[in-house]
């Protein structure tokens, strides 16, 4: 994940305008994403900046971070408003391509089926789209009681490998990240509002 540290930087509006681009530009690098640190002033108008550069709608309307619906988006974003709590967790981040590269052809077979149980419909946890793959993946919200053990035991395959090589990091109040949401997987539950942690997210198509 590629850092922006703003720690000591006056946020004048031509750097403002030179970050947004950097940001939108590291969506289609190799880390696909960017975290940005330590804004020391006014962080939901820098949020708000960078998302209206990077996509298309940008709107007061915040979405509930683990609804399905934010698999669809092509960028999501977290501002994290309050860090301040016993149990503060990284959020975990994964890329899909290092995913793929601990899967067997059979794994991939099998998670390009539409039989997984989701709340809106069965549908596939891997999909190809222009020659790359996009990984759909919430353990919580899919449902196994149905699975054949072999499916089962994919997504428990699947699971391990996140947990194993995805990196962690964790956001303190004022940071926030912006993930091109077809190439990384993230932690959904590293995202919530209980214990009085806080965030505001966005998702945005690409202009």
């Amino acid at each position: 994940m590629h850092i922006i540290d703003l720690q000591n930087k006056e946020l004048r509006h031509d750097y403002v305008a030179s970050i947004s681009t950097s940001v939108a530009e590291n969506l289609h690098k190799d880390k696909f994403g960017c975290i940005v640190k330590n804004t020391s002033a006014n962080p939901l108008d820098l949020f708000k900046s960078i998302c209206n550069e990077v996509g298309s709608p940008i709107t007061e309307q915040y979405f509930e971070v683990s609804s399905e619906e934010d698999y669809f988006h092509d960028v999501i974003a977290h501002l994290c408003l309050n860090s301040a709590y016993k149990d503060n967790k990284p959020a975990i981040l994964c890329n899909v391509d290092n995913i793929l590269a601990k899967l067997t052809e059979i794994d991939i077979d099998i998670l390009s089926t539409p039989i997984f149980e989701f709340s809106s419909g069965k549908a596939a946890v891997l999909t190809k789209k222009d020659n790359e793959y996009q990984l759909r993946y919430n353990g919580e919200t899919i449902n196994t009681t149905t699975l054949l053990h072999i499916a089962k035991d994919v997504l428990k395959k699947l699971e391990d490998i996140i947990n194993e090589i995805g990196e962690q990091y964790y956001l303190n109040e004022g940071d926030f990240l912006v993930l091109n949401n077809h190439r990384i997987i993230h932690s959904r539950t590293n995202f919530s509002n209980d214990n009085g942690r806080q965030f505001k997210s966005v998702r945005l198509y690409y202009k």
